[in-house]
């Protein structure tokens, strides 16, 4: 091998070397947020953290996770597991967006896990322009949309709460699902509502507004 393979192959490992080190980093920050949420003394002192480093959230989400606009999500008892995922993805560019692609990048990882377990521990409060749920909305859901996100909707690790979001938020997101937009084609929720209609959309997005 020549000292040009050589050093191709040492940039190489280093490459691979770095790749492996940041996915053991996130597996560790995950792992810490476990033991956190099994301790109840640094559950309070995380959650004391999150409040403090999250205020940059407040102003869209609301100082209780609850969001002040219509289009934005509610992070308010949103599963831990999944806020910090969502961190990540907008910090390495999987997910993007102008402002938390941006924000991701500036917190560190204990300081996301801290985010992460404030608002998983606040409680969703109703919104206060209501609307009335659709059967064919309850329909919907309970014939489809359970499957991933639970029957009370408060998903899990893996898939959101979508239980209590606003309704405008709802609709948009379901809506660019069905359009498959370019950020969402990955998702199992393109196949999902593939079949439905624009109101079968509206529908189901009221009866979740509504879930608790």
């Amino acid at each position: 091998m020549n000292m040009k393979h050589n050093i191709l192959f040492v940039v190489v490992l280093s490459l691979f070397s770095a790749l492996a080190t940041a996915e053991a980093s996130v597996d560790d920050l995950l792992r810490k947020m476990k033991s956190i949420q099994a301790d109840p003394v640094a559950l309070k002192a995380a959650v004391a953290q999150g409040q403090e480093r999250g205020r940059l959230c407040f102003s869209c989400h609301g100082k209780d996770g609850n969001s002040k606009r219509e289009y934005i999500p509610n992070l308010a008892s949103q599963n831990a597991t999944y806020l910090f995922s969502q961190f990540e993805h907008f910090a390495d560019g999987s997910r993007k967006d102008y402002v938390m692609s941006k924000l991701a990048k500036q917190i560190t990882g204990d300081e996301r896990v801290a985010i992460a377990l404030y608002f998983a521990n606040r409680d969703v409060q109703p919104r206060l322009e209501r609307v009335a749920a659709s059967d064919n909305g309850k329909r919907i859901y309970e014939s489809t949309c359970f499957v991933c996100h639970g029957t009370a909707g408060h998903g899990n690790h893996q898939y959101p709460r979508i239980a209590g979001q606003p309704m405008e938020f709802l609709v948009n997101t379901l809506t660019s699902f069905k359009n498959n937009d370019e950020d969402r084609l990955n998702s199992p929720m393109v196949a999902v509502i593939k079949n439905l209609s624009e109101q079968d959309l509206k529908d189901v997005a009221s009866y979740v507004t509504n879930m608790r």
